[in-house]
Parts: C-alpha cells; sequence; structure tokens
C-alpha cells in the first residue's frame, strides 16, 4: 500500500514539473520586475507621458507647413473674335507650378498652453508615482505569493511528519497485536490514521501546484514551472510604525491620487480659458508661375509673403462653455473628496495593518515556544506506548497534538510575513 501510494504522489508531483530551478525571493522580485505583465503595461503609459509632454503638443510653438502644385494641360481652341477673324489653334500648351511655406502662431489663446504644458508636467509625474506604486504592488504580490508556496510546502512537511507518527504507531500495534499486547482495535485505528494521512498528503501536492501558477504569473514564466524554494520563512519582527501623517507625502498610492487632483483642478482651469479671446498670427510667402500657348497671357509670375493677425472673441455659444467649465469644476471638488477619502482610509489601513503586525509577531513567538512542549510531550508518550504503559488514544492524541502545533507554526510564520508585507507597501518600504 504504501509503495501504490508513493508512486501516485511522484506522478502527481510530476505532472506540472517542467524545470527544478532554485528561486529565492528576491530571484521571484528580480523576474516580476523584469517580466511582470502589470508592471510593462503601467511603463509604456509612463513612456506616453514622457512622449506627450512637449512644448508643441502644449500648443506653444507655431505650426509651419509647405504645399505645392503642378499643372499642365494640351487644348484645341477655336475662337471668333468680335473684331472679325477667327483664332484656331490645336494642340496648346499650357502649365503652372506654385508653392507656398506658412506659419501659423497662436499669440494669446488665454493662458491654455500654459495650463496644458504644466497640465503635461503632472500628467508625467503621476504616471512615474502610478508606475511605482504598481511596482510596490506587484513586489507585495511576489511576496505574498511566494510565502503561499513555502507555507503550502510547509504544510506538506506538517502532514508528513503526521505520516510517519502514524506509521510508527501502525507498526508498533501490530507488533503488539500479533504478540497479544494489545487488541486489534489499536491497529485498525492507527492504520485508518495513516491511510487518512496519505490522502491529505495528495491533495497537498494539488495545493502546492495551484500555489505555483500563481507566483508564475506574477513573475511572468510559464505557468507549468516548478522551482526549488526556500522552506522557511524570514521576517523582521523588531519593525516600529512611523508617523502616518509623515507617511501620507510620501505613500505612493496617496501621492498618485493627490497628483490626479491637481491634474483635475488644472483641467477645469483649462475650460475657463476657452471663454477668453484668442489672437493667432499668420504669414506665408507664395510663389506661381505658369505659361500658356493660347489667350491673353502667354506668361505670368508672381510671388512674395503675406501674412495677418486673426482674433476671435467667443461671445455666445449656446452656454456650452460655461456649462464645460462648470462641469470641470465639479469633477475637480469630486476627485478632491475622493482623495480626502482615499486619505481617511489609509489611516485606517495603517492602524490595522500594525495592530496585525503586533498580534502576528505575538503568536508566532508563543508558537514557536508552544512546539517545543508538543515535542517533548510527543516524545514521552510515544515512548510510554513502546513499553505498554500509555493507551493508543494517548499517543494519538500526543501524535495530533504536535502536528496541530507545528501546523500553528507554519500558520503563524506565513501570517507574519503577511503582516509584514503589508505594513511595508504601507510605508513604501518594499521600493526604494
Amino acid at each position: 500500500m504504501r509503495k501504490i501510494f508513493l508512486i501516485i504522489l511522484a506522478l502527481i508531483s510530476g505532472m506540472a514539473v517542467r524545470a527544478q530551478e532554485r528561486l529565492t525571493l528576491q530571484d521571484a522580485i528580480a523576474r516580476a520586475l523584469e517580466y511582470n505583465f502589470d508592471i510593462r503595461m503601467v511603463t509604456v503609459s509612463k513612456q506616453q507621458a514622457t512622449a506627450n509632454n512637449t512644448a508643441g503638443n502644449a500648443g506653444m510653438l507655431p505650426n509651419v507647413s509647405g504645399s505645392g502644385a503642378l499643372n499642365g494641360g494640351s487644348t484645341n481652341t477655336y475662337s471668333e473674335l468680335a473684331a472679325g477673324g477667327t483664332q484656331e489653334r490645336k494642340d496648346a500648351r499650357s502649365s503652372s507650378y506654385q508653392g507656398s511655406l506658412n506659419v501659423s502662431w497662436t499669440l494669446f489663446d488665454g493662458t491654455k498652453m500654459f495650463l496644458v504644458k504644466k497640465q503635461l508636467n503632472e500628467q508625467e509625474d503621476y504616471a512615474d508615482l502610478a508606475l511605482k506604486a504598481q511596482v510596490q504592488t506587484t513586489i507585495a504580490q511576489v511576496i505574498q505569493a511566494y510565502s503561499q508556496l513555502v507555507y503550502q510546502y510547509q504544510q506538506r512537511v506538517a502532514i508528513d511528519t503526521a505520516l510517519s507518527l502514524a506509521m510508527v504507531r501502525m507498526n508498533l500495534s501490530q507488533a503488539k497485536f500479533e504478540t497479544g499486547a494489545s487488541p486489534k482495535t489499536d491497529w485498525l485505528q492507527a492504520r485508518v490514521d495513516y491511510n487518512a494521512r496519505q490522502s491529505d498528503s495528495m491533495y497537498q501536492v494539488a495545493n502546492i501546484n495551484a500555489s505555483f501558477g500563481t507566483l508564475n504569473v506574477l513573475i511572468g514564466v510559464d505557468a507549468y514551472t516548478n522551482w526549488i524554494v526556500d522552506d522557511t520563512l524570514i521576517s523582521d519582527m523588531r519593525m516600529e510604525p512611523k508617523d502616518k501623517d509623515l507617511l501620507k507625502d510620501v505613500n505612493f498610492g496617496l501621492a498618485a491620487a493627490r497628483k490626479y487632483v491637481d491634474i483635475s483642478n488644472l483641467n477645469a482651469k483649462i475650460q475657463k480659458t476657452y471663454m477668453l479671446p484668442s489672437l493667432v498670427a499668420n504669414g506665408g510667402y507664395n510663389y506661381s508661375r505658369s505659361t500658356s500657348q493660347t489667350g491673353f497671357a502667354l506668361f505670368t509670375r508672381a510671388y512674395g509673403p503675406n501674412g495677418s493677425l486673426n482674433l476671435n472673441v467667443p461671445i455666445f455659444q449656446g452656454g456650452n462653455l460655461r456649462r464645460q467649465s462648470k462641469v470641470a469644476s465639479l469633477q475637480a471638488f469630486r476627485d478632491e473628496l475622493n482623495y480626502e477619502k482615499q486619505e481617511t482610509d489609509f489611516g485606517r489601513q495603517y492602524r490595522t495593518a500594525w495592530n496585525t503586525y503586533v498580534l502576528a509577531v505575538g503568536a508566532y513567538k508563543l508558537e514557536s515556544e508552544n512546539i517545543k512542549y508538543a515535542e517533548e510531550n510527543l516524545f514521552i508518550q510515544r515512548e510510554r506506548f513502546r513499553v505498554g504503559i500509555a493507551t493508543t488514544l494517548e499517543a494519538r492524541q500526543a501524535e495530533n497534538d504536535y502536528v496541530t502545533a507545528l501546523v500553528r507554526l507554519y500558520t503563524t510564520a506565513y501570517n507574519l510575513k503577511l503582516a509584514e508585507t503589508g505594513v511595508m507597501a504601507l510605508e513604501n518600504g518594499l521600493v526604494k
């Protein structure tokens, strides 16, 4: 039976294995920074914002264009003149070409161009903060996924420990039963426990494979890739809380929200400039030349500069300009309220994160001490059972208590790592 179990376990473990390379937490973070899809997409958005942040896009620079045309033809003409006589010409050739250089420059648009340029600067800063926030979020997700994977492996260790203990008790019970020192029910109970632990171990392999898939998606590799990961979670249990009011100025998420409010306020100011007059200067240089073998002008040429100043004063557009300005102002006010909401919620999150961290530290220390007692109790009860002093119920209870203590220890270590990551994410401790 045990051989069959090991074969099944090996098959389940091998189904998803394509590579068995060492992957530390720092390696996983490095891969995520390079290959994570969310980071790559936000990076492109940052590049777009940088490309858009130009004086020309803000409307500060002139528009210069050139144009040209070439025409030609061949006509047959016949004319009867008023003075008498006729004029007839076959295959009369004509040609013309012209070119121009045109310049248009907005000299005044109600300061809209300056506001737009400032808004482009803010949008680039916002994209930079959004990228940093995404990097920090992704790092936190990688740490959580990696910790989950280590935790699942630790759960398998606990299950296999229970499996080994059940097997030892099963063998002892069988030996005692065969010698008449104990009833068959002790051996049957040990056998039931042993089989149950085998089933738990097989299901745990599925949990490990699922955790591999979650981690692999975050680091941008094939979901079926398996790794050799660390067997323990290392956490900092000496962190001290910081001033949450100071963190509001450095937290990437809040800083990005504040920047978005600034962009919205600038947009409200830009909408008001559409109600102001605008002054545009136009200029150019034109050249044209034409020839014709028929008609009154056989040759014509014209060239020279031209220019104009155009003033546009918006007087009435159905009230749409005021409406758009009011809508933009209301949107800015709404974004301001949303930021204040996020700022208030940040304080709640930070307080909750620190309470969770302090609780996790205390729980981990308690379970680290408790596992020693459970291990000593297991050793004593197993020896008592070996010599026939303890009952199978006492031995089984000691086994379950030890395994339960081991699971709680691993669980508190996992919770501590999650709590530490949550605090560091709020304090911008994951991105330097």
